[in-house]
């Protein structure tokens, strides 16, 4: 009865009522904090670390949080006893890694003290509404995306012209449906059908005016800028940290998601199949393959950090994290062979997650803000063209070779990130005592000053 009565109170220097609109803003700003993470590519656990941390820090007794792909709800329980809850939906989400590093660096300045509720909840509007992403390089990323892999997973120089200018239609074509609130299933089908036409066609151009094309590379190029390799990862990592509603909902997504691209793909190829001219691939070796390896995955990561909106002082983290994790996926490769692939990808996949964490402990950003682009060359973007084309010719042995190396280089990677992740969660629990301690040292210096204010 005396919450209720409080509740209805209309005496606003009520104490009671004061602590209740306290931590009703506190739940609103540490939700809005939480749907920014999550919706510009922030995993489902450190979201809900992020809300715990921010509501503990104000000095909720107790804090429960419970993240979903399209929910976050959270409920906070007082010294005194009262609990409080809030629900926030997340309508659309996208890979954008500088919002994703501005979220993260407010959460860590209002669990520090340093930002208030009001200003909190002003800085995170802030955030959302002013230019969060330049759609003209992310249009632009992506035709770069898809023109250095092109040559990266074996293609010629030559390939790059026709896969930069699929992928760059394909991403404006993304930007207009995604404006349009379409189905997420649809708009990957559209945008992976339309690809595949495209590259087909345009390749057969290629071949008319005598320039040699390989229309598998350009489509592999295509693919690289479609297939979800963070989600499905992120899905996992939540997975092996406990959140296992979640996780599932986000693997299965993944898994449906990757499906529906491999439907669109195949079936450009099954309706132009007349017209596709396939010219083969003369294998590198060699010098010359690790010399087309490094430039042209050290361009693609950089052009990934344009697709992906990464802040410019990040760069040179990202393309450092880059090179190391490809000197050691070649040494792996050299000392195990190719045919271990799950082996081969979760080293290199390891390796590169242990370096994205202790780098963004150094420079203060989210370990997905280094990582992306660190282990994007490593997501199975031509083992699932060749699994696309194998089903396409009813090739059934061929399409269960290859679509099994595409799950076990999935697996490989969000693994790899996992066993990382698990390494660096035990230092969870010092950080968030010493937010603890941060916010009390902040409320202590406030009563100082107004004690001091009314003594004079």
């Amino acid at each position: 009865m005396k919450k209720d009565a409080c509740a209805e109170c209309a005496n606003t220097s009520c104490p009671e009522r004061q602590e209740a609109v306290k931590f009703d803003k506190v739940l609103e700003l540490a939700l809005e904090v939480g749907v920014g993470l999550l919706s510009s590519g922030g995993s489902v656990s450190r979201v809900e670390t992020a809300v715990d941390r921010i509501c503990s820090s104000f000095g909720a007794y107790e804090v429960n949080v419970a993240a979903f792909p399209s929910m976050i709800l959270a409920s906070v329980r007082t010294t005194d006893g009262r609990e409080h809850s809030y629900l926030k939906r997340v309508y659309s989400s996208m890979n954008n890694l500088s919002l994703l590093e501005k979220y993260n660096q407010l959460s860590r300045d209002i669990c520090a003290g340093k930002v208030g509720v009001d200003d909190g909840l002003r800085l995170s509007f802030e955030i959302s509404h002013n230019k969060p992403r330049d759609k003209r390089l992310t249009v632009l990323g992506a035709g770069l995306v898809a023109a250095t892999y092109a040559v990266f997973f074996g293609g010629t120089v030559a390939d790059c012209l026709p896969a930069f200018i699929v992928a760059f239609i394909m991403a404006a074509l993304n930007e207009v449906l995604s404006s349009r609130s379409l189905n997420a299933y649809a708009t990957m089908f559209m945008l992976s059908f339309i690809g595949g036409m495209l590259s087909i066609a345009l390749c057969k151009l290629f071949v008319i005016c005598g320039l040699q094309c390989h229309g598998s590379m350009v489509i592999i190029g295509t693919i690289m800028i479609l297939i979800p390799g963070l989600l499905i990862t992120n899905a996992v990592r939540d997975l092996f940290t406990g959140d296992l509603m979640s996780g599932s909902l986000q693997i299965l997504n993944g898994l449906l998601l990757t499906l529906v691209i491999a439907a669109g793909y195949g079936l450009s190829i099954a309706v132009l199949s007349d017209i596709a001219d396939f010219v083969p691939i003369t294998p590198r070796e060699g010098w010359e393959y690790y010399t087309y390896l490094l430039v042209s995955g050290m361009l693609g990561a950089a052009a990934v950090c344009m697709f992906f909106n990464l802040n410019r002082k990040r760069l040179w983290w990202a393309l450092l994290a880059t090179l190391l994790t490809f000197f050691v996926f070649i040494g792996v490769v050299e000392l195990l062979g190719s045919e271990m692939v799950f082996t081969t990808i979760f080293i290199a996949t390891l390796f590169a997650a242990i370096t994205s964490e202790i780098l963004a402990r150094v420079i203060k950003t989210p370990a997905t803000v280094v990582l992306v682009p660190a282990i994007i060359a490593l997501v199975p973007g031509s083992s699932l063209y060749y699994t696309m084309e194998a089903l396409a010719a009813l090739n059934m042995p061929l399409a269960l070779e290859k679509g099994s190396i595409c799950l076990m280089t999935l697996l490989g990677i969000a693994v790899g990130v996992c066993v990382a992740t698990i390494l660096f969660t035990l230092i969870n629990p010092v950080k968030l005592q010493h937010y603890k301690k941060l916010r009390l040292n902040q409320k202590r210096k406030e009563e100082k000053f107004n004690q001091q204010n009314k003594e004079r």
